[in-house]
């Protein structure tokens, strides 16, 4: 809930002014909007690499559109909150609309009904990364948008020590309840991603980074992320 109120004067800018500029919002536009993925193994702390990339964003471009960080929590406030969810499906033109309507029909059209629901976050994130300006962590965001332009897709590792402390600070589990959890969650994301995606999440050379949390503070790698997005073109 917290997380969703600080988010949601950002939220409600950028859904104005992609309504405003919803003529030139297309899936397959040439100037795709810039946005970025992140998938982290269980027990880094992607919210926390995502809040710093937007945080360096909007402070270094404050005269441009403002960016926003959507993860878990605030994706499903999206998708749960009626009036959110149409204010976003607004801000896409018919032809964009129909676009994503046709990929989806093709791409999730097999799923069964326990997962159906990964039809609508599909829905909502391929929304938001056509618009542009947005950091999406985790909900396979990188799968969603996988053929769409204006991407940069990043991974996050950590040794299992790294993970497993994490995981006993933020659960308040002993180390011994940390490390199955991180083991089981691994597997689970792996193994869920690939039936029904058909996608190696673990497999690099579906990213154009991955970064060592170990290795960095979160500074250090949101500012990483954002030279990476610079120098493959999606900044000016």
């Amino acid at each position: 809930m917290s997380r969703y109120l600080a988010m949601e004067k950002f939220i409600g800018n950028q859904m104005k002014f992609w309504e405003s500029q919803k003529a030139k919002v297309k899936l397959h536009d040439t100037e795709a909007k810039p946005f970025i993925t992140i998938e982290r193994e269980y027990g880094c702390l992607g919210y926390d690499l995502g809040k710093k990339i937007v945080e360096l964003l909007n402070a270094e471009y404050p005269d441009g559109l403002v960016w926003a960080a959507y993860d878990k929590q605030v994706l499903d406030r999206v998708m749960q909150d009626m009036g959110l969810s149409e204010s976003l499906a607004k801000t896409l033109t018919d032809d964009a609309r129909q676009q994503m309507a046709n990929v989806l029909s093709t791409s999730f059209s097999s799923f069964p009904p326990q997962v159906a629901v990964y039809r609508k976050l599909a829905e909502t994130v391929r929304m938001l990364a056509a618009n542009g300006n947005v950091v999406i962590i985790g909900r396979a965001g990188n799968v969603i948008t996988r053929e769409m332009k204006g991407g940069y897709n990043v991974r996050i590792i950590a040794p299992m020590e790294y993970k497993v402390k994490n995981v006993m600070q933020i659960k308040g589990v002993d180390k011994k309840e940390a490390e199955k959890l991180v083991i089981d969650n691994t597997a689970r994301r792996v193994n869920y991603i690939r039936e029904y995606v058909n996608f190696d999440i673990l497999d690099p050379h579906n990213y154009h980074l991955i970064l060592n949390a170990a290795k960095f503070s979160n500074d250090e790698m949101a500012r990483i992320v954002i030279q990476g997005l610079k120098i493959k073109g999606h900044l000016s």
